[in-house]
């Protein structure tokens, strides 16, 4: 059951992060239709710098499941390589731990701001002003739900079965 429970929770990180690169995709496209808008039609917009820097935020918090389930986050890898691989095992764990309270943290500070800007919308102040603190407030409370289920699957996972010597 703990492995199913890790493997559900992979796949639904994985599938987060893939998704993201449509966010990523949309940024590209605004940020060129606003280098056409500005330099060749002489008409910047108003919005676009605010729906790319959306865009990238929205792929940025939502990807960070994916790329601890597939521990394609910065390590030290040279310290793994002086330690050995239990000691490794050891240490992975404690920082999965400590990741785990940062982001258990991060999510109860943002419970009560994101309930009060989903209650009351917030607007940037821009003259395009789209209720983006709102918007970001709530993402971020749900990825920090994702990434800390994430982070308990990978330290709850069962370890790999030794090879044998």
């Amino acid at each position: 059951m703990r492995a199913s429970f890790c493997h559900m929770v992979g796949r639904l990180s994985v599938l987060l992060g893939k998704a993201c690169g449509i966010f990523y995709l949309t940024a590209i496209g605004l940020s060129v239709y606003e280098v056409f808008t500005r330099y060749l039609l002489g008409q910047p917009t108003v919005w676009t710098t605010e729906a790319v820097m959306a865009c990238c935020a929205t792929a940025w918090m939502l990807s960070a499941g994916a790329i601890t389930q597939q521990n394609r986050h910065i390590t030290v890898t040279s310290l793994e390589l002086l330690v050995g691989p239990s000691v490794w095992s050891v240490l992975r764990r404690i920082a999965l731990a400590f990741s785990l309270a940062a982001v258990a943290g991060l999510g109860w500070a943002m419970w009560g701001p994101a309930l009060r800007s989903l209650e009351k919308l917030e607007r940037s102040g821009s003259a395009f002003n789209p209720p983006l603190p709102s918007y970001l407030k709530a993402l971020l409370l749900f990825a920090c739900v994702v990434f800390a289920v994430q982070l308990i699957a990978k330290l709850i996972a069962p370890r790999p079965a030794r090879p044998p010597l």
